[in-house]
């Protein structure tokens, strides 16, 4: 279809795919399906990479979105098992891509469980994650149980947003939402009617799906977050003095993004019985 193309290639070591079209480019690497960039013609990218970020197969990637699941943040067994899950460090098979009209393309990526997964998480499932770029960023994550008894799992894609200066963005949309504020021991709290500002830490896992606005004066519009089969929303950003124990960042780093995570997480987790089937999905856009 005219003026769609994609292809795939390498960015700093790993296997990506780049999507182009009228309205954007996209760039997803397959390594843990992670979308590493998003730009509307025209504009700057709506993703952050950190500058120190490990393009290293098996290793987290700072940035971009990467994929949470089948935990989110310290696995509550320790054993060894990492932070937010395998799936953001695995090798995704990309199993189609597809034009859907004149400005639109999807990309579909699938991951399985195998022998290290099952050391990990005792449970056989089926994840796909569909891309699509156009106007907007539509991500679907979706998890099939294909084993015989209950899966139980937390999710979150954990978009880095590029911004101009975190102390000077606002994200509105969760007033009135009770949180779990992880800066105070995991203190319980609700937002009051003020939008969230950024300063010092922010860590905070909000019983809401949204939707959520990121206001940032340095953009003509505020970004959309518009999220469906998702109830929690996770607002971080490490402020200056976590951002220096950060090996992966610089110590500036965290003034150029925030994130704004959709996902379920904690008491808000999925679980499927035997053949079922979750798609969580989540729109970036201009507010209009």
């Amino acid at each position: 279809m005219g003026g769609i193309e994609w292809t795939e290639g390498v960015r700093n070591g790993l296997d990506v795919l780049e999507l182009a079209t009228p309205a954007s480019t996209c760039t997803i690497a397959l390594h843990g399906a992670q979308v590493l960039g998003f730009a509307p013609r025209g504009e700057d990218d709506w993703l952050w990479i950190s500058e120190k970020a490990h393009f290293q197969s098996g290793q987290a990637l700072r940035g971009g979105i990467p994929i949470c699941f089948p935990w989110f943040g310290p696995h509550p067994d320790g054993g060894g098992r990492p932070a937010h899950g395998f799936a953001r460090t695995r090798p995704w098979r990309l199993a189609r891509v597809e034009a859907l009209d004149a400005t639109r393309v999807r990309a579909e990526l699938e991951l399985g469980s195998d022998a290290e997964t099952l050391r990990l998480y005792p449970h056989t499932f089926v994840a796909r994650l569909a891309v699509t770029a156009g106007e907007a960023l539509e991500l679907a994550f979706a998890v099939e149980n294909s084993g015989d008894g209950p899966l139980a799992f937390e999710c979150a894609l954990h978009s880095y947003l590029a911004v101009s200066a975190a102390s000077a963005v606002a994200v509105g949309g969760l007033a009135g939402s009770a949180y779990v504020d992880k800066t105070a021991g995991g203190a319980r709290r609700r937002q009051d009617d003020d939008p969230i500002r950024f300063e010092g830490e922010v860590d905070r896992v909000y019983d809401s799906g949204g939707p959520v606005t990121l206001a940032d004066p340095a953009r003509a519009a505020p970004l959309r977050i518009e999220a469906a089969a998702a109830s929690s929303t996770v607002i971080w950003n490490p402020g200056p003095a976590k951002a220096r124990t950060l090996g992966d960042m610089t110590p500036e780093g965290f003034r150029a993004f925030v994130c704004v995570e959709t996902g379920n997480v904690g008491d808000r987790r999925v679980t499927l019985a035997a053949g079922g089937r979750h798609e969580a999905r989540v729109r970036y856009a201009r507010q209009i």
